[in-house]
C-alpha cells in the first residue's frame, strides 16, 4: 500500500468518528531544517534531502524532535515515505514529493517545489495525531552545483 493511500486511510477512519483540529499557519512557529538537497532530471526528475525539526515541548500542541532522509521521483508523484535516521519524543512518519510544474515561461523550466509533511502522535495526548505540512522552492542542482541547504515552514496543519 502505498503511503499516501495510508494516510488518507488513516485520516478518513479517524476523521469519520473524531473531530478535526486545524491551527492557521501563521500561528506555527516550528520550521525545518534541509539539509543536502540534490536534485536533477534525466528520463524522470528525482530528489534526496535531509529534514530535521528540532522540537517544542511547550509549545500548543508540543511539536516532537525529528530527522529523516528522503528520496523519490517523478514530479506530481504521490508521497514517498522517509527514512527516520534519529529519535523523537513520539512515533513519526516523514513523506516528501515533487510537486507538478507550472508552465514554462520564455522556454525556462520552473524549478522545482518539494512538498514534506509529518504525522506524529500528540505528546500530550495520544489518542490525537497531528499533521503539519510544507513546501519550498528549490533548485535542481545535481551535477551543476553543490547539494542545497533551506528552510520549509509548514503552511498546513490539522489534527484528529
Amino acid at each position: 500500500m502505498r503511503v499516501s493511500s495510508l494516510l488518507a486511510t488513516v485520516a478518513g477512519a479517524s476523521t469519520a468518528s473524531a473531530a478535526v483540529m486545524r491551527i492557521a499557519a501563521d500561528r506555527v512557529s516550528w520550521s525545518w531544517a534541509v539539509t543536502e538537497w540534490t536534485a536533477g532530471c534525466a528520463s524522470d526528475c528525482h530528489y534526496d534531502f535531509n529534514v530535521t525539526g528540532v522540537g517544542n515541548t511547550t509549545a500548543k500542541p508540543a511539536k516532537p524532535s525529528f530527522k529523516a532522509y528522503c528520496s523519490g521521483q517523478g514530479e506530481g508523484a504521490d508521497y514517498k515515505a522517509c527514512t527516520a535516521t534519529g529519535e523523537s519524543e513520539t512515533a513519526y512518519v516523514v513523506v516528501a514529493k515533487l510537486l507538478p510544474r507550472t508552465n514554462v515561461t520564455n522556454g525556462t523550466l520552473p524549478q522545482p517545489h518539494i512538498q514534506v509533511s509529518i504525522k506524529f502522535t500528540d505528546l500530550d495526548t495520544p489518542t490525537t495525531w497531528w499533521n503539519y505540512t510544507g513546501k519550498a522552492e528549490a533548485k535542481y542542482n545535481q551535477r551543476v552545483a553543490p547539494p542545497m541547504n533551506f528552510t520549509i515552514t509548514p503552511d498546513e496543519v490539522f489534527g484528529v
